[in-house]
């Protein structure tokens, strides 16, 4: 089979996953302007060795959980929370119980939800994640493949509607042959992140449309005129986004150097050199253009750096967040915020 005709046969399986998902969703009503949601994915808690990925986001997570319970939001975790691939739950658990008693919180406010990825793909199964996960604060909830969040003005009229899932469904590894690919992160890759001590997922640089996954999630999202929100891929995504260079090597050009000091036309060089190279870089990534905003992608909790980033549903917008690994940190708005009735409106334009 050609790669052109596999490419189609991967999108029409992705399509028809995604279908079943929706179709199986409930529904949750949500009041724009008067209820608040933040959205986080892909934490990938570990055992706190070197293949933990999520140890050097908890900071900022947890900052993160504290800022949004004391504002009232509705936290939507978006799976792949426990990384059961690489660990067993008992490694897990024990290592994090301040992340999940913050998160417990929500849950106690009745303002929390909790999907299951891939990577938490044992939590499908509802019974088993009360038993282990009651004592800490989460016997009773049920986590869910997949939602519509029906959002509607203070009068009651029904705006639009936003469809959440992980977004690992009908892939090959991660969806039809995951208990193949789990065992080769447990038994494979997870020795050896351990043995290197550094982390997989690199960091955030832009959020512009990338690869061919998100290509087939934002044409299902596309075609069906709908509002699609995943995760799984790592990679955020906000509708004309795109990260632009701090700064160009005709503007390092053009300034003066900063001192008299020995080093000073030295460190212009570098600084020119660095921008050239970050020019060619955003340029290399090629990422897609989205026609309408009918994709969203919420990143990840589980950045090399540190950070973090989430989306934001409150006064009446979207928004793409990142929280950063710092004593300082706060939200920081990427890229500018859409009116949810301008998003309705393109997508179903």
């Amino acid at each position: 089979m050609s790669r052109a005709r596999k490419r189609v046969k991967r999108g029409r399986q992705i399509h028809a996953a995604l279908d079943r998902a929706h179709a199986g969703a409930g529904i949750l009503d949500v009041v724009a302007g008067t209820d608040r949601v933040v959205i986080f994915s892909d934490h990938h808690k570990g055992a706190r060795d070197g293949a933990d990925d999520f140890q050097r986001c908890e900071r900022a997570y947890n900052a993160a959980l504290a800022y949004y319970n004391q504002l009232g939001y509705h936290l939507i975790e978006l799976g792949d929370v426990e990384d059961l691939w690489e660990n067993a739950f008992d490694e897990v658990a024990p290592s994090y119980p301040e992340t999940l008693a913050l998160a417990a919180a929500f849950h106690a406010d009745h303002r929390y939800i909790r999907f299951w990825g891939n990577h938490d793909l044992a939590w499908k199964d509802t019974s088993l994640f009360q038993e282990r996960m009651a004592a800490y604060g989460y016997g009773d909830v049920e986590p869910i493949e997949a939602l519509r969040l029906a959002i509607h003005t203070a009068d009651g009229e029904r705006e639009g509607e936003l469809f959440l899932v992980h977004g690992h469904q009908g892939t090959a590894d991660s969806d039809r042959h995951a208990r193949r690919s789990r065992f080769l992160v447990r038994h494979v890759r997870r020795p050896l992140q351990r043995l290197i001590n550094l982390p997989m997922n690199t960091p955030s640089m832009d959020w512009a449309l990338r690869g061919e996954h998100a290509e087939h999630m934002a044409a299902w999202a596309t075609a069906r005129r709908r509002v699609l929100i995943a995760g799984h891929t790592h990679l955020p995504v906000f509708f004309e986004a795109t990260k632009q260079p701090a700064v160009t090597p005709e503007q390092i050009a053009e300034s003066a150097p900063d001192s008299d000091a020995p080093d000073a036309e030295a460190l212009k060089l570098a600084r020119t050199e660095w921008a050239k190279a970050e020019a060619v870089r955003l340029m290399r990534q090629r990422p897609l253009s989205l026609a309408t905003p009918c994709y969203f992608n919420s990143g990840c909790c589980a950045f090399g750096d540190g950070d973090i980033t989430g989306i934001e549903i409150s006064d009446g917008e979207i928004r793409l967040l990142r929280w950063p690994c710092s004593p300082e940190t706060e939200p920081q708005v990427l890229g500018t915020p859409l009116k949810l009735a301008d998003v309705f409106r393109l997508t179903a334009a």
